[in-house]
């Protein structure tokens, strides 16, 4: 029995929501988010599940089971109120907010990615998708790690790593160069950027082109701008 048909027997009423990346494949119930990996991605959906289990903060949505069927793996998850932020309509509405209120939910996203850098991963296509806002209870999530990689740092074997442009460090765009928390710092300083509409001592440090100038860690970037 494939995903769809297996669900739907699991799961009256499932809803198919509309993804970006058409590698994996989501639904949603009144209670339930529920995402599916094909077999050849379940090292992603190990990630996924891996990180998103762990407990390493509480604004990351939990996943509540993995399991298998025919065609591959399936993950679900609580389904949390708010708006995804990886449309520009929802990032136009984000930026709009009062400047502490934004400050906040950007601390919340340092915060996340902080615990998840300190349990050993590095975030790849770190962007605002990763995010949900909910407007009316100011209240912040974060999901969707299948991408991260488990190590201290590794070599880009493409010539563009995954991730929005308008986001990504210099170095995610050469083929050779070394992918590692640093990188990160940058990532998490030009979301900051872009949804304050300026910048400042720290958020400069965080996105010099040059990794070595950058912080070396995000809780110091965390640090730096609380």
């Amino acid at each position: 029995m494939n995903a769809e048909d297996w669900l739907q027997e699991k799961l009256p009423g499932l809803i198919p929501l509309q993804k970006t990346d058409t590698s994996t494949r989501a639904w949603r119930t009144e209670s339930l988010f529920v995402k599916f990996f094909p077999f050849a991605l379940q090292e992603r959906a190990a990630v996924e599940a891996e990180i998103s289990s762990a407990g390493l903060h509480p604004n990351i949505i939990p996943s509540l089971l993995m399991t298998g069927c025919d065609n591959g793996i399936v993950l679900a998850y609580s389904w949390v109120s708010g708006t995804a932020l990886g449309t520009t309509e929802a990032r136009e509405k984000f930026y709009a907010l009062p400047e502490p209120e934004k400050w906040a939910a950007l601390h919340t996203i340092f915060s996340v990615c902080t615990a998840i850098s300190e349990a050993g991963w590095i975030l790849v296509d770190l962007y605002e998708g990763n995010i949900i806002y909910d407007f009316e209870n100011k209240q912040l999530w974060c999901f969707d790690w299948d991408l991260c990689v488990k190590s201290e740092s590794y070599i880009l074997e493409k010539d563009r790593n995954w991730g929005s442009s308008r986001l990504m460090a210099p170095e995610e765009f050469v083929r050779g160069d070394r992918i590692d928390v640093r990188t990160n710092v940058f990532n998490l300083g030009r979301i900051a950027q872009l949804a304050l509409g300026k910048t400042d001592d720290a958020l400069t440090r965080a996105t010099d082109p040059d990794p070595e100038k950058r912080f070396p860690s995000i809780r110091e970037l965390l640090l730096a701008r609380s």
